[in-house]
């Protein structure tokens, strides 16, 4: 939504200062009750102005808002991956809290370390089992949570207290450790189970969401820049094809940003075990890492609305982006790969 603004600062700015409310599209029906909230203010437009767009500098939630403490926000997964984003824009003084571990199936878990919003304890409202996904997928392989080892991963397997139904969740996560209170496991979201894309015509190469994400996010502070968003797409202008990585950035890149291929495809091989073997056969070729235009997802977002998607903050940027249109598009948009 920031992001939003910024693209639309001056038209925001002088919606606030003369209380008018533009033509957007579906709000017709709403219109009377929005306009009769929404009185003219121009000393708010010029506090505003004076302290500019949102991407134009870190903090600007609590410049507009000083007594912001706290955001509550699902950060787990592929959602992790604007966390670093929204710390941008909320600055030093704001906190970013998990709102939980949830599925449609029901609660598996609350949060549990303020500062890691990727633990979690798991929820006693239900019966929650562990698949083991090192073997075969059958009832026998099943741990219960008093059985469970740290370190090791699991899919979650969830019993509704209230109909009994058991459902294979799909998500992989890792035991942390155990509540020393009353010895409940602690997790963190790891994977979608079986959610991959092929790199190659001769393997199938693991590359899950929250892996991608969790490369970047390790490499991007330090040597690439203060990544805005960012989607992967399986690249093969050159064979072989590797995971082709599109960012946006807030800045200029980071210095040393030369050495981040190298460092990304260090940090992909810590999650994709055969990916070692897949760079020794020549399956695969180091990670490539393209600057894309500043706008450039905006753009994307309106693409999506104009082709039919029917409201632009519902519009999502894929973190794995294979339609072969959407991936052409991008390409025209890079401004610089490292």
């Amino acid at each position: 939504m920031s992001m939003r603004i910024s693209t639309c600062w001056w038209n925001v700015s002088e919606c606030i200062k003369s209380g008018t409310i533009p033509d957007l599209e579906g709000i017709a029906q709403f219109r009377c009750y929005l306009e009769a909230n929404f009185a003219p203010n121009p000393d708010r437009a010029a506090e505003l102005l004076a302290i500019g767009r949102p991407s134009a500098q870190s903090g600007w939630c609590g410049r507009v808002w000083p007594k912001l403490r706290a955001i509550i926000a699902i950060c787990r997964g592929t959602f992790a991956a604007s966390v670093p984003q929204a710390q941008w824009f909320l600055g030093p003084n704001a906190d970013i809290h998990a709102r939980g571990y949830t599925a449609s199936e029901g609660w598996i878990g609350s949060p549990y370390d303020p500062l890691n919003l990727n633990q979690f304890k798991l929820t006693k409202k239900d019966v929650i089992e562990f698949l083991d996904v090192t073997k075969d997928e059958t009832i026998s392989n099943l741990a219960q949570a008093w059985e469970v080892i740290v370190g090791k991963r699991y899919e979650l397997v969830m019993t509704t207290r209230d109909g009994f139904w058991r459902y294979r969740i799909g998500d992989v996560v890792e035991v942390c450790g155990f509540d020393p209170c009353d010895g409940t496991p602690i997790i963190s979201f790891i994977e979608r189970r079986k959610c991959v894309f092929s790199c190659t015509r001769q393997s199938l190469l693991m590359l899950f969401d929250s892996v991608a994400t969790d490369a970047i996010l390790s490499v991007a502070p330090h040597h690439i820049g203060q990544v805005v968003e960012f989607t992967v797409i399986v690249d093969d202008r050159m064979l072989p094809a590797t995971f082709g990585y599109f960012v946006e950035l807030a800045n200029d890149a980071g210095p040393h940003s030369e050495l981040a291929p190298q460092l990304l495809l260090e940090a992909l091989i810590e999650y994709v075990t055969n990916l070692t073997f897949s760079l020794e056969m020549g399956r695969i070729r180091k990670p490539s890492i393209n600057i894309v235009a500043p706008g450039t997802f905006a753009e994307f977002r309106q693409r999506r609305l104009d082709k039919g998607s029917t409201s632009l903050g519902q519009i999502k940027v894929p973190v794995v982006l294979t339609d072969r249109a959407s991936v052409a598009w991008i390409l025209e948009k890079v401004v610089r790969e490292l």
